[in-house]
Formats: structure tokens, C-alpha cells, sequence
């Protein structure tokens, strides 16, 4: 029989990484064409680098792989509402989340805004053995 004091740590972290309601990236209206690669490696939990600096107005291609057999996702809703993303990809940003399945990669055009933002990856229990990270804009 399962004790009721398990059942509320397990409907914290089953909810602790849901967003409310739906992240939709702002289309960017500038050209990307000349955008610095930003290479983020997602593996057994861990992004490498679990900091990714950036300056705000400049444009990016953020390349995420997924190194690992296993599927993992780059989630950070408020990084995403906040930048101009190119509008070929916007539909790889889902809910301010880009889900890469084992050996896949993605690229997102973006042009960021200044501030810090948290980055994690949200397949149950990922976070809790250290896949989380930070975007810091300047």
C-alpha cells in the first residue's frame, strides 16, 4: 500500500515543470542570414554548456543536438516568448520547447532580449539528476 505523503512529491514534480499556458515566439523581422552558431549538446542529463551566453539584438543560430539514444528536450518558454524567431522556426519551438529525440538536432534562428532565463529539460526526472541550465542575455 502506498503511503499519501508519497503522493504529493510525485503531483509536485509531475506538474512542477508544466507551463499554464501556450509560449509563442515573436516572428523575427530582421534577415538571420549572418548569425553566429551557439552549439548546445544535450546528453544523459546535461547541456553542454549549462550556460549559454548571448547578447540582446544579435542574431543567433542555436544548434541542439542530442547526443544521447534516448530522447530529451531544450525547455525555456520565457527565452523563447521573449526573442524573434525565424518563422521557419517557429513551429520546431512548441511551447517554448524544442523535443529532440535520440541522435536528432534542430536549429532556431532567433534574435534574443536582455535577461536571464532558465533552461531545463522536462522528461520525468531529467532535472533532478542536473539537466537544467541558464541563458543569460547582456
Amino acid at each position: 500500500m502506498m503511503r499519501p505523503f508519497f503522493y504529493v512529491p510525485l503531483a509536485f514534480l509531475l506538474t512542477a515543470c508544466a507551463t499554464t499556458h501556450a509560449i509563442d515566439p515573436q516572428l523575427a523581422s530582421t534577415s538571420l542570414a549572418d548569425a553566429q552558431i551557439i552549439e548546445v549538446k544535450l546528453s544523459n542529463f546535461d547541456f553542454g554548456p549549462s550556460t549559454i551566453r548571448m547578447e540582446a539584438g544579435k542574431a543567433y543560430a542555436l544548434h541542439i543536438e542530442n547526443t544521447s539514444s534516448g530522447g530529451h528536450d531544450f525547455t525555456a518558454p520565457e527565452f523563447f516568448a521573449a526573442s524573434r524567431v525565424a518563422p521557419e522556426d517557429v513551429a520546431s519551438v512548441r511551447d517554448g520547447q524544442v523535443e529532440l529525440g535520440g541522435g536528432q538536432s534542430a536549429t532556431i534562428h532567433l534574435v534574443p532580449s536582455a535577461g536571464t532565463y532558465s533552461l531545463v529539460c522536462t522528461h520525468v526526472g531529467h532535472a533532478l539528476f542536473g539537466m537544467k541550465g541558464t541563458i543569460v542575455v547582456s
